[in-house]
């Protein structure tokens, strides 16, 4: 694999220039998986033009800068395009289609664990809280749980401010452009689960998709204040599902976004977790949602105030596992060797800390990775910018 260098995530001009640089960087990597994929397409003869159809349709959504950006990736690697274009823009799409039997149906529901932590004030500070728990920012934890995580390589993403824009450190996958999770340069935190919630009357061309408002709200936004904002500028019907965590170094807040009601809710509570289903409003509900989310409930009960400790002991729990119903998740035996298609699975975790431009995080699962914490300009090794060190793990 290419080695990144300084230029790789300093200076950057244009958007399609840092694309450009970030797919030198990840080539190795990216480059595989969708070669991996391509062998999988073929061996069980799926058929990609729905899905490509569908991918044009979710890229006429993006902001001009982002669909500039992925052009500029897709012209630097050296790999089937039509592969490359569902690898981006059609992965769970592609994953149904791969999975063994039902796939990612009421068996094997979406994914992802998160919480916040509001700081607490100086007179509500526990004697007996943690010297992390006790000062700083909001904190923001994140389990991200994918199907086929076999082919999706992840590494430590850093784009650097470009223009108007605030830059952004995140964990992701090597070769895309949707961020489901981050802090940017001004110590925005913004983070996401997916919730069942669409409406069949918003086309995918003016659906705004979750990874796109993350990223959007990182390089747009430098306090909650502002994100709360730009989302309420947006038409709720042309959101996607989710539980949206925002935390810059003084407020704290977990948005429910409902498309199907038009309705965006708050929870200020000092201590939120959400799973897959909404709290404050009806939603669809699995049983994997529910039990990771009364097990993260239970094991932040009592504990004091949570601080970063804590946060890793729930990213790492695996009560009620393996499979969906763990909040550490790994395949269920015998499940969709090697790359688990129709099973979610955790392929990262990371805490960050509102008003702090750092990312504390573990490639794969948060039980087997080394936990590691980076801040924005930090030259962090090449083997967590490349994708290899994730690719080592699995």
């Amino acid at each position: 694999m290419n080695e990144p260098t300084a230029e790789t995530v300093a200076g950057a001009e244009t958007f399609a220039e840092q694309a450009r640089r970030r797919a030198e960087t990840e080539r190795g990597a990216v480059e595989w998986a969708v070669d991996e994929l391509g062998s999988e397409i073929d061996e069980q003869g799926i058929e990609l033009e729905p899905l490509l159809e569908y991918a044009r349709r979710s890229r006429e959504s993006l902001p001009d800068r982002h669909r500039r950006a992925y052009e500029a990736m897709a012209a630097a690697f050296d790999v089937d395009s039509a592969v490359y274009e569902a690898y981006v823009l059609a992965y769970s799409e592609l994953c149904e289609e791969l999975a063994d039997g039902e796939g990612r149906s009421e068996k094997n529901p979406k994914g992802c664990t998160n919480v916040l932590v509001a700081p607490p004030s100086e007179s509500e500070t526990p004697v007996d809280a943690g010297a992390d728990s006790a000062s700083g920012g909001p904190l923001v934890l994140k389990n991200r749980d994918i199907a086929g995580r076999g082919t999706r390589p992840k590494s430590i993403v850093e784009q650097p401010p470009i223009g108007d824009y605030y830059g952004f450190l995140t964990v992701d996958t090597c070769g895309t452009i949707s961020i489901f999770k981050g802090v940017n340069d001004r110590g925005l935190v913004a983070a996401n689960t997916y919730i069942d919630s669409e409406r069949d009357d918003v086309d995918p061309e003016n659906q705004l998709r979750n990874g796109t408002v993350i990223r959007v709200v990182l390089e747009e936004c430098a306090t909650v204040e502002e994100a709360r904002a730009l989302l309420e500028s947006v038409p709720t019907r042309q959101l996607c599902g989710q539980t949206l965590f925002l935390a810059d170094d003084t407020d704290a807040v977990l948005l429910e976004i409902d498309p199907a009601t038009e309705q965006i809710a708050a929870d200020e509570a000092p201590v939120v977790a959400r799973t897959n289903h909404f709290v404050l409003s009806s939603s669809t509900e699995t049983e994997s949602s529910l039990r990771r989310r009364r097990r993260t409930l239970s094991l932040l009960d009592g504990s004091g105030y949570p601080g970063r400790d804590e946060l890793w002991a729930v990213a790492r729990d695996h009560e009620n596992g393996p499979g969906d119903d763990s909040i550490c998740r790994h395949p269920e035996p015998e499940t969709d060797e090697p790359h688990a298609f129709g099973q979610l699975t955790t392929a990262s975790a990371a805490v960050f800390e509102g008003g702090s431009p750092e990312i504390d995080v573990a490639m794969g699962n948060p039980c087997m990775g080394q936990r590691t914490q980076w801040s924005f300009g930090d030259e962090i090794p090449a083997d967590l910018r490349t994708g290899r060190r994730w690719l080592e793990q699995q």
